[in-house]
C-alpha cells in the first residue's frame, strides 16, 4: 500500500459516502485535442461531506481509505445529459461537454469511440474468440448455453437468454422469504443469500411486468463506503446533503429513473457490503458469483448484458470486477473509482465497454496520474480495448472552476468495447447537477444517471 495516498479520515455529523484516499501526484492533463463545450457548474459539493482516511476493519483488506457525508432532501428540478462539442478530435478520441437548465440538456452527446454496438446488442468475447462464461462454465463463440450461462459474440444484437428463461415461478423462487425496502420502489425487495459461509444481504429489483420470456438487462449496483443496499435501493444520501434524493429519483444512483423515463426495463441488484469499509474483492467477488448464478438460473437475463456500477468504494469494487471478471460483464460505469487501497485481481485484460467519472477536485478519489487514480482505471482499460491513447496519456479533462463537465472518447476501440470518460468540476460525488449556477448534489438534476444509461443501453 502506499501510503503517500492515504487521508486523514474525517467524520460529519451525518456520515454517508467515501472510499478511495488521499491527495494526488500529480495535475490533471487537458491537451489532446481542441474542444469548445458549454456546460453548467458542477461545483463542490457541501455539507457533511468527508476525505476519505486509512481502513482497517470493516473491509478484509484494510488499507482502504474511507470518509463520510450525508442526508438528503426533496425539492424539483430536471436532469442534466449530453453536451455540445465542436472540434474535438484529440489524438485519438473526441471530447465534448455539456449543460442543461431546468432538466433538459443542450447539445447533444459524446461522440467518437467506438460505436458499442446496436441497441440491444452485445455479447462477451476475447478477441473474437469464444465469450467468457457467465455464471458458471461453458459458452462458446455465439453463445451456446453452458452451466449457468452463455458465451459471447463480441457485438452480436442477438440476446443470450440465460436458464431461467420459461421458469415460470422464478420470481417466486428467488423472492421468497424477502421483505419491502424502507422508503423503497415497490418492486425492490430486500432478501439474504449464503455466500463464502456467511449469510449476506441484497436487494433485487424486478420489473412489475416481469416476462419470464424476456431476457433483461442485469445491472449490480455497489454502495459506497458507510452506505447501505437500503440507501442504494431508495436513493437517500448517496453523497453529500442535497435535494430529490429519493427512490423514485435516485435508486440504483438514479439509473431506475432514467430507465423508467426511457420506457424500458431492466433488474437491479444491490448488494450489502461488510462494515463501513465494505468491500473486500478476494470475499465479495464470491459474493457476485453467487448472486448472478442465483439470477441467471431462475429469472430471465440476457447474458450478454450484464452491468456493475458504483460510486466510491463501491466504484472501486466494480472496477475489480472489470478486471478480473470482465468475461461476465457487458460493460462498467463507475463513479470516482480508484486503483489503490484495494486488493486488485489479475488483470485479465478483457476487452469491457468502460465509463468513468471523476470531479477535478476530488480529494478522496482523485484523477490521479498515469498509474494511480480515476485517470489510470480509465487509461487501463483503453490499452486493453486497443484504443488510441492521446500522445503524452493526456485525456482532456475539466478544469477548475470552468462550472462544466466534459466528456472524452477514445478512438480506435475494438468494436462493441468503447471508453468513455468524463470529468466534471466539482467534488467526490456521483450526484452533481450541471446547470451553470449551482454547486450542489440533486437526486432529480444530477447529469451522470443520463449519460450513465445511455452508455449502458447502446448495447
Amino acid at each position: 500500500m502506499n501510503t503517500k495516498w492515504l487521508p486523514t479520515l474525517v467524520f460529519g455529523l451525518s456520515i454517508g459516502v467515501i472510499g478511495c484516499g488521499g491527495s494526488t501526484s500529480g495535475t490533471p492533463d487537458g491537451s489532446g485535442g481542441s474542444t469548445t463545450s458549454s456546460g453548467g457548474k458542477s461545483g463542490g459539493a457541501t455539507g457533511g461531506s468527508s476525505t476519505g482516511g486509512s481502513a482497517t476493519g470493516g473491509s478484509a483488506t484494510g488499507g482502504s481509505a474511507s470518509g463520510g457525508s450525508s442526508t438528503g432532501g426533496a425539492a424539483t428540478g430536471g436532469h442534466a445529459s449530453g453536451g455540445s462539442a465542436t472540434g474535438g478530435t484529440a489524438s485519438g478520441g473526441h471530447a465534448s461537454g455539456g449543460s442543461a437548465t431546468g432538466g433538459s440538456a443542450t447539445g447533444g452527446s459524446a461522440s467518437g469511440g467506438a460505436a458499442g454496438g446496436s441497441t440491444g446488442g452485445g455479447g462477451r468475447a476475447s478477441g473474437g474468440s469464444a465469450g467468457g462464461t457467465i455464471g458458471g462454465t461453458g459458452g462458446s463463440a455465439g453463445g451456446s448455453t453452458g452451466s449457468g450461462g452463455a458465451g459471447g459474440s463480441g457485438n452480436s444484437s442477438a440476446p443470450m437468454p440465460s436458464k431461467g428463461c420459461g421458469v415460470t415461478d422464478g420470481v417466486k423462487k428467488v423472492t421468497t422469504g424477502g421483505s419491502s425496502v424502507m422508503s423503497g420502489l415497490a418492486t425492490s425487495t430486500k432478501l439474504n443469500i449464503t455466500s463464502g459461509g456467511m449469510k449476506r444481504e441484497f436487494i433485487i429489483d424486478i420489473p412489475a411486468d416481469y416476462d419470464p420470456t424476456h431476457p433483461y438487462r442485469l445491472i449490480f449496483s455497489w454502495h459506497q463506503a458507510y452506505g447501505s443496499d437500503v440507501g442504494n435501493a431508495n436513493g437517500l444520501h448517496p453523497a453529500n446533503d442535497g435535494s430529490n434524493f429519493n427512490a423514485t429519483n435516485y435508486a440504483y444512483f438514479g439509473l431506475h429513473r432514467e430507465m423508467t423515463k426511457a420506457g424500458d426495463t431492466a433488474i437491479f441488484i444491490a448488494p450489502e457490503g461488510i462494515g463501513n469499509l465494505p468491500w473486500d474483492y478476494n470475499r465479495d467477488v464470491a459474493l457476485f458469483d453467487d448472486l448472478l448464478a442465483l439470477v441467471d438460473t431462475n429469472l430471465c437475463i440476457d447474458d450478454s448484458r450484464v452491468f456493475t456500477t458504483g460510486f466510491s468504494f463501491g466504484a472501486m469494487m466494480s472496477y475489480a470486477l472489470t478486471l478480473g471478471r470482465p468475461t461476465k460483464l457487458r460493460g462498467a460505469v463507475t463513479m470516482a473509482a480508484a486503483n489503490y487501497n484495494f486488493t486488485q485481481p489479475t488483470n485479465m485484460h478483457v476487452p469491457i465497454a468502460y465509463m468513468g467519472t471523476t470531479g477535478m477536485g476530488d480529494t478522496t478519489c482523485p484523477w490521479g496520474n498515469d498509474t494511480m487514480g480515476g485517470k489510470a482505471c480509465d487509461l487501463q482499460h483503453a490499452k486493453d480495448n486497443g484504443c488510441t491513447i492521446p500522445s503524452g496519456n493526456a485525456i482532456p479533462t475539466a478544469t477548475s472552476g470552468s462550472k462544466k463537465y466534459l466528456c472524452y472518447d477514445f478512438e480506435g476501440c475494438k468494436a462493441g468495447y468503447p471508453v468513455k470518460v468524463c470529468t466534471f468540476d466539482g467534488y467526490h460525488s456521483p450526484s452533481q447537477i450541471d446547470d451553470g449556477t449551482s454547486t450542489a448534489d440533486d437526486g432529480l438534476k444530477a447529469f451522470i444517471p443520463p449519460l450513465a444509461w445511455k452508455f449502458i443501453t447502446q448495447f
